[in-house]
């Protein structure tokens, strides 16, 4: 016979894993969906969207709460939801096309796909996500960006909706229609374009670097100097890196590489006080270019030539020495020149390195990871004449593992090198310090035993 504490343990046993079972078949909320897909169903369903929008991996969670099924089924009953995961090299998704992304972002668009609400820090309580709701709903009676879209469609060109069009791409940080820009400043006068606050206006609203917009911002070019020279350091880089950002979308839409090459220009003129940050902002983008468009041969040649230049032979204290003389306004002398601090200034450094130094070498580390893959990404393996490619990777990687020794895709990423050049037990080492370091982590814990056990038998 079953005793009854023995038809307790397996009771608890079932119950336990009844619930677990539950658990894990439970659909993801909101579930992935393709984004087209996503805006077809929102016509048919005559519902606003709402939509997570992120670029993580398949485990991502877009709350760090629990949601009630109360607050799910006013989702499901006012909004059509959806999670979109974008890859950040799909240039040609009408996400990546129209908004400028640091994701996860949490939007609720009209049903035509155009915003009322952006939120872009991870919800972390479920009254965030109430509220939200509740500030959509509200926006969606006044005037939203789509609204005015349709009086714009219609011909109506007046300048207040011009105006207030153009604010909703800053507010939303969307992509500015260029289009919806040249009519605005088509109505404006020569005086108004020697105006302070309209200038500053323009420029916010990112015009395409050497566009006709952006020459006639630039009118009055002592008043644009003076411009910069008075504006917060905040607001300045807010409005360079909308002129960059806007201008890179139109040389990726466009395919145009020397917009890429001009736009490197601008960049390395924005810090003409700093030669490296210079030379680093100049090179970026026409790089980039070739990156995304899978330009083999320009882009490795190019990308050897940037990370081995700016962070495997520069420490991560020197270029912090150069951007704290550039903020405090200490004169940098041209390069390969020392940079000089007196005692005070020194100390100064010193005192502020403390609280950066980790930041720096987390910057650099992960940026020697980020080429050295890129580089395994782009060369072709079938053929044997990338050695010396392969051996710049392996030693950015064995510099980024010297800075933070305890990132597990470092191991691993210098492991894939190591195995690609035949060191096979020098990557089974790396591939094995990566499984450790990702132990805590279950989903890519089982990832790197599996790539380490397909390097042990040479079937990787």
């Amino acid at each position: 016979m079953i005793d009854q504490s023995s038809i307790k343990v397996i009771f608890l046993f079932f119950l336990s894993w009844f619930i677990s079972f539950q658990l894990v078949a439970q659909p993801k909320f909101p579930q992935e969906m393709d984004y087209d897909s996503l805006l077809s169903l929102a016509k048919q369903q005559q519902k606003p969207m709402f939509l997570i929008i992120h670029q993580r991996n398949e485990q991502f969670s877009p709350f760090n709460t629990s949601i009630s099924q109360k607050t799910k089924d006013i989702l499901s009953e006012q909004f059509t939801s959806g999670m979109v995961r974008l890859k950040s090299d799909s240039i040609d998704h009408p996400l990546h096309k129209t908004y400028r992304l640091t994701t996860p972002i949490y939007l609720f668009t009209d049903q035509k796909g155009y915003p009322l609400l952006r939120h872009n820090k991870q919800i972390n309580e479920e009254e965030t996500l109430v509220k939200l709701i509740d500030s959509a709903n509200t926006i969606a009676e006044g005037e939203t960006m789509g609204k005015l879209i349709q009086q714009y469609q219609k011909g109506i060109r007046n300048r207040l909706l011009l105006r207030n069009l153009l604010q909703q791409y800053q507010a939303f940080d969307k992509y500015t229609d260029q289009h919806v820009l040249n009519d605005y400043v088509s109505q404006l006068t020569v005086q108004e374009l020697n105006n302070f606050e309209t200038v500053v206006f323009l420029l916010s609203c990112a015009p395409v670097y050497n566009s006709k917009t952006y020459q006639l911002a630039y009118t009055n070019r002592k008043m644009v100097d003076s411009l910069y020279a008075t504006l917060p350091l905040p607001k300045r880089q807010e409005i360079n890196n909308r002129i960059i950002q806007r201008t890179f979308r139109d040389a990726l839409d466009k395919k145009d590489y020397t917009l890429s090459q001009n736009l490197g220009y601008f960049v390395g003129r924005t810090w003409q006080s700093h030669y490296l940050r210079a030379q680093m902002g100049q090179s970026y983008y026409p790089m980039e270019h070739r990156r995304l468009f899978r330009d083999t041969s320009a882009y490795i040649q190019m990308a050897r030539n940037y990370y081995n230049t700016f962070y495997y032979r520069i420490a991560p204290d020197s270029l912090a020495k150069l951007d704290f003389a550039n903020n405090q306004q200490i004169a940098i002398p041209r390069r390969g020149q020392p940079l000089h601090l007196d005692s005070a200034e020194n100390s100064l450094f010193l005192q502020w390195m403390e609280g950066n130094r980790k930041r720096y070498k987390e910057r650099q580390a992960q940026s020697l990871n980020y080429g050295a893959n890129q580089l395994l990404n782009f060369i072709d393996f079938k053929k044997d004449d990338n050695p010396d490619v392969l051996f710049d990777a392996i030693r950015w990687l064995q510099k980024s593992i010297e800075l933070r020794p305890n990132r597990g895709q470092s191991h691993h990423i210098l492991a894939k090198a190591l195995y690609r050049v035949g060191f096979y037990a020098e990557a089974e080492a790396e591939q094995q310090r990566a499984v450790e370091l990702y132990k805590p982590q279950k989903h890519y814990y089982k990832q790197m035993r599996d790539v380490l056990k397909q390097m042990q038998d040479r079937s990787w």
